[in-house]
């Protein structure tokens, strides 16, 4: 019988039969975007678990981590962010244990090198940062070729590799005796289906004791799950929960006027809400509708939340702020969306477009003009500048120049993807079509680029 196992799905109920099963670690998910909420561990599951006797691991699996086109540097930033702050303030995990990060296919060497690579690159860099949440060890979930080149990279180190034996370096990554964890094939123990595991000889792999003064408090009409008092609905005929930080995301449903809920993270003016009480997201409302039940408090709306919840940085609206300037669909609504604002769009439009983009991303920014004044009003949200050359898909380019007509002397856009240090494909105000479409940092007849800047 495995004394390591990982289950997909909420597994709580069942933690006792686990435990008397022989089970000793059960490695559970985090995801910032599932579709799917018994994937996520939740910190109700988490204290079910921990009161049963067993030890936790954690792995962290995207909505679409078994594809090549969800791996990236930003997406790698986004989604280690979410797994340090969701294991923080959510489960919380201890430092020095691991999350590790899943690539639930068989990556082919150029799409480990040009996307495997680069996504744990920032899954690095995001935890490089000095937020004041503990520190956790990388891990690799994959394929022997990914885990092996992973490791190679110093990118990672944990390696656990994935049942399929016929996934690329399998044999010689197993014979490597470099992996953690090695995945078995699917079973079911006390009930539950799961993967067993066998941890490598001498390999601490990363799991821990979630003591019960960490779990955050249980939901009792105090704080939640997340730490966070509850907050009441105050729109007299109700409000829409949205599965995603924008009107443009679908309504889940309506919430009565005096609901009660429980902020989780704030996206811009946007709150993440738990309406169950179990820690779990729900989706997401507008902040400026929920105002503050906690005795004595008299905070309200937006700027109460900005205090209290722990707000996303903007990295991680980046992958969706590249498929909306990479979309005929995105780019027809910024488009649309700037020449309702700017009167003479797309003449001196390109802050404006831009705007809209970051909008429509759940980045929020206010409809700016000028591209030196948007240039500012990122970096104050925390934009970091980049020199020319070193720019990746999802920056954003500022150009200055000296001469003294209005027109062409800045110029702001986004970047959609590179071909080297100076080809870029970019979206902007300059093309009457919706696609994007070349520009050369170095300009070639247009401004060049001064520096660029990103969210990290």
């Amino acid at each position: 019988m495995a004394s390591i196992i990982d289950v997909s799905s909420t597994c709580g109920s069942k933690a006792a039969a686990l435990f008397a099963g022989g089970v000793r670690t059960v490695i559970r998910y985090y995801s910032r975007d599932t579709i799917r909420p018994s994937k996520r561990l939740s910190s109700a599951e988490a204290e079910q678990l921990a009161a049963a006797g067993l030890r936790l691991g954690i792995v962290h699996e995207g909505r679409h981590g078994d594809m090549a086109s969800n791996f990236d540097r930003p997406t790698g930033v986004a989604d280690a962010q979410y797994a340090r702050t969701y294991g923080a303030t959510t489960i919380g995990q201890p430092a020095g244990s691991a999350i590790y990060f899943g690539v639930d296919f068989d990556a082919s060497p150029a799409e480990i090198r040009d996307r495997i690579l680069p996504y744990f690159q920032g899954v690095a860099d995001a935890f490089a940062v000095a937020t004041g949440e503990p520190d956790y060890v990388v891990g690799v979930y994959g394929s022997g070729a990914t885990c092996k080149a992973v490791l190679d990279a110093g990118l990672a180190a944990r390696a656990w590799l994935a049942q399929s034996t016929g996934w690329a370096g399998h044999a010689a990554f197993l014979s490597s005796k470099r992996w953690a964890l090695n995945q078995g094939a699917v079973a079911t123990v006390a009930g539950v289906e799961c993967d067993p595991d066998t941890a490598g000889e001498d390999q601490d792999i990363g799991d821990f004791v979630l003591h019960p003064a960490a779990v955050p408090a249980s939901p009792t009409g105090g704080p939640g799950a997340s730490g966070i008092a509850p907050m009441r609905v105050n729109a007299r005929s109700g409000l829409r929960l949205r599965a995603g930080p924008g009107t443009d995301f679908d309504v889940a449903r309506l919430l009565p006027f005096g609901t009660l809920v429980r902020p989780l993270k704030s996206v811009g003016s946007w709150t993440m809400i738990d309406v169950e009480g179990d820690g779990v997201a729900d989706g997401f409302v507008s902040g400026a509708f929920l105002e503050d039940v906690t005795a004595g408090s008299g905070g309200t709306g937006p700027a109460h939340l900005e205090a209290a919840v722990h707000t996303i940085a903007d990295s991680v609206n980046v992958p969706e702020l590249i498929r909306q300037g990479s979309s005929a669909a995105g780019l027809k609504a910024a488009r649309q969306t700037a020449k309702a604002s700017l009167p003479g769009y797309p003449t001196n439009g390109c802050a404006a477009h831009l705007s809209a983009l970051l909008q429509q991303a759940g980045v929020d920014v206010a409809m700016t003009w000028g591209a030196g004044k948007l240039a500012h009003v990122l970096a104050d949200r925390g934009w970091t500048r980049i020199a020319v050359g070193k720019q990746i898909s999802g920056d954003v380019g500022v150009c200055f120049d000296n001469d003294p007509t209005p027109a062409g002397a800045d110029h702001i856009y986004l970047v959609v993807s590179t071909s080297g240090p100076d080809e870029m494909m970019i979206a902007d105000n300059q093309r009457t079509t919706d696609a994007p479409h070349v520009r050369f940092a170095s300009g070639h007849g247009k401004t060049p680029t001064e520096y660029f800047l990103r969210a990290l």
